[in-house]
C-alpha cells in the first residue's frame, strides 16, 4: 500500500512538474514571439503584422494574423497602390516534450494564406501545403531550426507553362535574430513557352540550384557580417528572334558574397564564375566562353550612415499616396537621398571591379578598375553646390586591361556577313594600329595592354600624361 502511495505521489509530482514546465515554456515562447515581431517591424518599416490573434493553451497556442507589405502599386491605370496582406497561422506546441516528438521548447507549424488579388493557381498551391511543410523546432537556449518543403508545381502563365519538382530548404539561428543560416536545393525549374508573338518557341531550364549562407552580429540583418553562396549546374535557353534560332547555355555557375566589418566600416565582395555557350542561328558556329570570372568589391562603407539610408528607403515603401498622386515628392526625395549618400564620402568608400576575365578561342582577356575620392571631409559635403567640384578634384580612377590581339580578327570575322569579313578585319587592325601609335594601348606579345590613372585632375595613360602634357 505504501509503495502504491509513493508511486501515485511520484506520478502527481512528475505530472505537476511537466505541467509547470509546459506553462513556463508557453510564456517564454509567447514573449519571444512578440519580441521577434517587434524587431522585424523595426528593421523593415514597410512590414507590419496586423490583425493579430492569439489563442493560448497549456500544451499549445495558435498565433494568426496578416503581414502587411508596404504600398503595392496598382498596375492598371497608374492608380495609387494599396498594401498587400499575406495571412499566416502558426500552431505552437509547447515543450518540454512538444507533441511528444522530442525534447525542446516548442514546435511550430506554419501556414500561409494569400489574398484574393493573388492569382488563383498560386493561392491554391499554397493552400494545398500541409502544416508540417513549414515546421520550426525551438530549443530552450533560444536557437531554432526551420524545415521548409515546397511541393512540386505546374503553373500556367499567359506565355507558357512553369514547372518544378519538390523543393527543400532549411533555416536556423537565434530567436533574438543575432545569428541566422540557411540552405536549400531546387533540382530543376523549367518554362515551356507557348507559340505566340511574345514568346515564340521560348524554353528555359535551370538545373540543380543550391544555396546557403550565414551571418551574425547586432543591428540590421542586411548589414551583418556573413557569407552567402549559390551554385547552378546549368541554365539553358532556347528561342527564336527575328526568325533566327537562339540557344544559350551557362554552366558551372558559382556566386559568392562576403560582408565583413572593421568597427563601423563595412567591406563587401561578390564573385561570380561560369562557362557559357551562345549560338545565334541554327547553322552558326557556337560562341564558347570559358572560365568567366567577375569579382566586385565595395570598401569602407560607413555602417551607421548606410543604415540611415536603408531606413529612409524602406520607410518610403510603406507610404501610399492619394489616388493618382505619388506618396512623396520624387524630386525632393531624390535630393534628400543624395544628401544622405554624400555623408558616406568622408570615409573614402571605394568601388571596384577587381577582375573581369574570360577565355575565348583559347585566348584570355582581363580588365579591372577602381574608383574612389579620398580626402573629403564632413565640411566638404555641407555645401552641395561645391561638392561636385571637390569630387572631381579628389577623384582617383585606376583601370587596367589586357586583351588578346587575336580577338580583333575573331570578332571582326563574326561581326557580320561572311562576304565583308576581310574588310572588317582590316579596318579593326587599322584602328588597333592607330590606338598603339597614339599610345592608348601597348603591344605586349600576343596581347595589347592599357593602363589608365586619373588622380586629382591629372590623367596618365600607360604612365604618360594624356595629350603629352
Amino acid at each position: 500500500m505504501k509503495k502504491a502511495a509513493v508511486a501515485a505521489a511520484l506520478v502527481v509530482l512528475v505530472g505537476g512538474a511537466y505541467l509547470g514546465a509546459t506553462a513556463y515554456t508557453g510564456h517564454r515562447i509567447a514573449a519571444a514571439y512578440d519580441a521577434r515581431v517587434a524587431k522585424l517591424e523595426q528593421q523593415l518599416p514597410f512590414l507590419r503584422v496586423v490583425d493579430r490573434q492569439t489563442d493560448k493553451g497549456l500544451f499549445s497556442s495558435t498565433y494568426s494574423g496578416s503581414v502587411r507589405i508596404g504600398c503595392v502599386p496598382d498596375a492598371a491605370g497608374g492608380k495609387a497602390g494599396k498594401p498587400l496582406l499575406i495571412g499566416f497561422r502558426d500552431q505552437v506546441r509547447h515543450g518540454p516534450l512538444p507533441g511528444f516528438a522530442g525534447f525542446g521548447a516548442a514546435v511550430i507549424e506554419s501556414q500561409i494564406v494569400l489574398p484574393d488579388e493573388v492569382p488563383e493557381p498560386l493561392r491554391k498551391y499554397l493552400a494545398g501545403m500541409k502544416p508540417q511543410d513549414i515546421r520550426t523546432a525551438v530549443g530552450y537556449g533560444g536557437d531554432y531550426k526551420t524545415a521548409l518543403r515546397l511541393p512540386a508545381g505546374d503553373y500556367a502563365l499567359p506565355a507558357g507553362q512553369l514547372s518544378w519538382p519538390e523543393v527543400h530548404a532549411t533555416g536556423s539561428g537565434r530567436l533574438d535574430a543575432s545569428a541566422s543560416a540557411f540552405e536549400g536545393h531546387l533540382p530543376e525549374i523549367a518554362f515551356r513557352g507557348t507559340d505566340n508573338a511574345d514568346a515564340k518557341g521560348l524554353n528555359f531550364k535551370l538545373v540543380n540550384l543550391r544555396w546557403q549562407g550565414a551571418n551574425k552580429g547586432e543591428g540590421n540583418f542586411w548589414l551583418r557580417p556573413g557569407t552567402s553562396s549559390m551554385e547552378i549546374e546549368r541554365l539553358e535557353l532556347l528561342g527564336d528572334s527575328g526568325g533566327k534560332a537562339i540557344s544559350a547555355q551557362v554552366g558551372k555557375i558559382k556566386y559568392l558574397t562576403e560582408l565583413g566589418a572593421d568597427k563601423d566600416l563595412l567591406n563587401a565582395k561578390a564573385t561570380i564564375t561560369a562557362d557559357a555557350t551562345l549560338q545565334i542561328g541554327a547553322d552558326a558556329k557556337p560562341i564558347q566562353l570559358d572560365n568567366i570570372e567577375f569579382q566586385e568589391s565595395i570598401k569602407r562603407l560607413h555602417g551607421p550612415t548606410l543604415q540611415k539610408v536603408l531606413d529612409a528607403s524602406m520607410a518610403e515603401l510603406s507610404t501610399c499616396g492619394a489616388g493618382g498622386e505619388p506618396a512623396v515628392d520624387s524630386a525632393a526625395r531624390g535630393q534628400e537621398m543624395l544628401r544622405m549618400l554624400a555623408q558616406l564620402l568622408p570615409y573614402a568608400p571605394e568601388i571596384s571591379v577587381d577582375k573581369l576575365a574570360l577565355s575565348y578561342e583559347g585566348q584570355r582577356g582581363e580588365l579591372s578598375y577602381a574608383v574612389s575620392a579620398p580626402g573629403l571631409t564632413a565640411k566638404d559635403i555641407e555645401a552641395p553646390g561645391a561638392l561636385q567640384g571637390k569630387l572631381q578634384q579628389n577623384l582617383v580612377l585606376r583601370a587596367d586591361a589586357k586583351l588578346p590581339v587575336a580577338w580583333v580578327e575573331q570578332l571582326g570575322t563574326r561581326g557580320g556577313d561572311a562576304a565583308g569579313a576581310a574588310q572588317r578585319v582590316a579596318q579593326a587592325n587599322t584602328m588597333l594600329d592607330l590606338a598603339i601609335g597614339k599610345g592608348f594601348v601597348v603591344r605586349d606579345g600576343d596581347h595589347v595592354t592599357s593602363k589608365v590613372l586619373v588622380e586629382r585632375g591629372a590623367i596618365l595613360i600607360n604612365d604618360k600624361p594624356f595629350g603629352g602634357r
